[in-house]
């Protein structure tokens, strides 16, 4: 059980059922000079529990990486024997990303008490456990009715992932999926979701300009930067783009193709 310093130190049962307040109350979303800042939109839906199934394809250095950790510390402190997976592509993904969890952690006073702590994984003192995992389907397997999945960066990871933590879910009703990528071309389970996925999917998308945490100057010069025009639509626009060097993009071969055709009767010919 948690200690009754944290709980006493906290609104106990607002914040249980409020991330958003949860996250607010205690300034933990901060900008770079350590001030203490409000969620917008797009944060607020991401940290609500009634959203089950949430895809956001957003610009780089958005933030969802942060936002995602602090969802996964709200589960594990206020909800016992919980399980979160923070999921990602690469080890060094993964490993950034729980190092931001751990930062979170040092915000709160007094800290909640641990059970383990190592590069990886952390449990708290109530049974619950927030791990972090390179992003191979060999090494998801094993985990039983998590509470919480995350994949960041899940436009690069393959398929084969995706489709050994979503059976996961399984038993889990009140289990949570969040998608968190920049486009990666016209291809795999992050482009068909967004494409296709229907009203359980709540799809966010944050593009570079519409977000006034860039400034115009850093902007501009990612416009003018010679990876390109294509770059930049992914990277910043949150476009899907194909391959600049493919002759023909998906988008433009599905349009050519058409499944409507008349029968012929071969005897005619």
């Amino acid at each position: 059980m948690l200690s009754f310093d944290l709980k006493a130190a906290l609104d106990w049962e607002v914040h249980k059922a409020d991330p958003v307040r949860w996250v607010e109350d205690c300034g933990l979303l901060r900008d770079k000079a350590g001030n203490a800042c409000q969620l917008d939109e797009n944060q607020r839906a991401i940290l609500n529990p009634a959203n089950k199934r949430v895809i956001l394809n957003c610009h780089r250095q958005w933030g969802k990486s942060t936002i995602s950790s602090l969802l996964c510390f709200w589960r594990a402190l206020f909800y016992e024997r919980s399980l979160c997976l923070l999921v990602a592509p690469s080890l060094r993904q993964s490993s950034e990303n729980f190092r931001k969890i751990s930062d979170a952690l040092e915000t709160i006073s007094p800290k909640p008490e641990l059970d383990e702590e190592n590069k990886l994984t952390l449990k708290f003192s109530n049974g619950s456990r927030i791990i972090s995992l390179p992003g191979s389907q060999k090494t998801v397997r094993g985990f039983t009715a998590p509470d919480l999945i995350i994949i960041d960066e899940d436009a690069q990871a393959d398929d084969e992932l995706f489709g050994a933590l979503l059976p996961m879910l399984t038993n889990s009703p009140d289990g949570r999926l969040i998608l968190a990528s920049t486009p990666w071309g016209c291809r795999g389970h992050f482009y068909k979701i967004w494409q296709e996925g229907g009203p359980e999917w709540l799809k966010i998308r944050v593009i570079a300009e519409e977000n006034p945490r860039v400034r115009p100057e850093v902007l501009e010069e990612a416009r003018k930067s010679p990876n390109g025009a294509l770059w930049f639509r992914q990277e910043y626009c949150g476009e899907f783009v194909s391959d600049e060097f493919s002759l023909f993009d998906e988008a433009r071969l599905k349009r050519a193709v058409s499944n409507d055709f008349e029968e012929v009767d071969a005897e005619d010919y």
